[in-house]
């Protein structure tokens, strides 16, 4: 009898690390970067955003932006920019069969090559549902294996937290971003972070690797703290520490408030230079990886 019951659950049961799905595959192999910081304010929304828009406008790549996070910036900060359209991803995080896609919801921005998912105010409901689900952790990169093969870079803008959302975006990355501005908090932050993203390489996705440390806000005048941190952060992690910083600027804050990426909002401010700066060096990577 327990032989029978064996052979039948074989028969009935779908394969959960293949899901099914109808979605027609595509002709790229995306590369999928998650931006994640343990503390607010450090400029994670930002960094999301103008990479992904820097990508599109001045590389030529086909871009998408996952909103992950319950609060909903990135709409926020694109709400000028982003055409009507698209669905709830959080229907897709809780489907219960399996087998959706992350492109059945998304929708066009008026920069050529940049996708988004949509405002989803369900999405902190969404978290906790998910933790009840078998194989929880693996959610997004299931629902991203056909969706990946439409786009040239897929950023997750992840919570400020280490929450099932967050931990999908990571088990779902191929490369890890992380933002810090210059303060004990946010480096301890770090710190925190890293451990994770070590966990989740050594147990769920060893495949994940860490692109580098953006250090954001930076404040021309606080020479001696910048230079703290920045030597904490080059003594722990070596290289890690990107060449590019992004100083303080108030045209990165009024951009968002209007709702438009920096460079169409202010192309020759600092910030979009540095945003720029930073999208370049993501190019090249994603260009030497042979994506």
């Amino acid at each position: 009898m327990r032989h029978l019951i064996k052979s039948g659950i074989r028969r009935l049961a779908r394969p959960q690390t293949t899901p099914q799905t109808n979605h027609p595959l595509g002709k790229h192999n995306a590369v999928v970067i998650s931006v994640a910081a343990q503390k607010g304010g450090v400029g994670k929304t930002t960094t999301s955003v103008s990479m992904a828009a820097g990508l599109a406008r001045f590389h030529n790549k086909k871009v998408l932006l996952i909103d992950l996070d319950p609060q909903g910036h990135v709409n926020t900060a694109l709400k000028a920019q982003v055409r009507p359209g698209g669905g709830s991803i959080s229907e897709i995080l809780t489907h219960d069969r399996g087998g959706r896609e992350v492109m059945e919801v998304v929708t066009k921005t008026h920069i050529e090559g940049l996708w988004v998912t949509p405002l989803d105010n369900r999405l902190a409901v969404t978290e906790d549902l998910m933790g009840t689900r078998i194989g929880k952790e693996f959610i997004l990169r299931d629902a991203l294996q056909a969706t990946r093969t439409h786009y040239d870079v897929i950023v997750i803008d992840c919570p400020p937290n280490l929450g099932n959302l967050t931990l999908n975006g990571l088990v779902a990355a191929d490369q890890v971003l992380i933002p810090c501005d210059p303060s004990p908090l946010a480096l301890n932050g770090v710190h925190a972070l890293v451990d994770a993203i070590t966990t989740v390489a050594t147990r769920l996705n060893p495949d994940i690797d860490l692109l580098g440390l953006l250090l954001t806000r930076v404040d021309g005048r606080n020479t001696t703290l910048n230079a703290s941190v920045i030597e904490t952060i080059e003594n722990t992690y070596e290289e890690a520490l990107l060449p590019t910083q992004i100083g303080i600027s108030s045209s990165l804050a009024k951009a968002q408030m209007e709702g438009f990426d920096i460079f169409d909002y202010d192309p020759k401010s600092r910030g979009a230079v540095q945003y720029r700066e930073l999208s370049e060096l993501v190019a090249q990577y994603i260009d030497s990886s042979g994506s």
